[in-house]
């Protein structure tokens, strides 16, 4: 069956392989902001990353590029920490297992991403 797209950029939005590496990065460090007694090394990676993530997104959306590299798989992997996160935050979770599984498992997939695994060029 062929994936009828209708509004291309969006769909680059979010398969884009950068923003979804950052939002992995943006989540693994609120994850450590649960686990850790100290709060500023895991604030100052979350608000690098996100403010990386404003900035992508803005020359996403305004300087209007032909082309960049989506990954389908980061993009449900991203999905899937997302509402993992949001689940043990609203679970109250207050084992250590709760939290060190998925940074554990985000370097492994950020490892894996970068040998530029099931990555596509996308023409926009």
């Amino acid at each position: 069956m062929e994936l009828k797209i209708r509004h291309r950029r969006l769909h680059a939005f979010y398969t884009s392989k950068v923003l979804n590496a950052i939002m992995i990065v943006i989540v693994a460090s609120l994850f450590l902001m649960a686990y850790m007694d100290s709060l500023l090394l895991p604030l100052i990676c979350a608000s690098l990353a996100f403010s990386f993530f404003i900035g992508y997104s803005l020359w996403l959306w305004l300087c209007k590029p032909k082309k960049i590299v989506v990954n389908t798989c980061l993009s449900d992997i991203s999905f899937c920490m997302t509402i993992y996160y949001l689940f043990v935050t609203g679970l109250n979770a207050t084992g250590q297992w709760w939290y060190i599984v998925p940074i554990v498992i985000s370097v492994i997939v950020l490892c894996i991403s970068f040998t530029a695994y099931k990555d596509e060029s996308f023409e926009i």
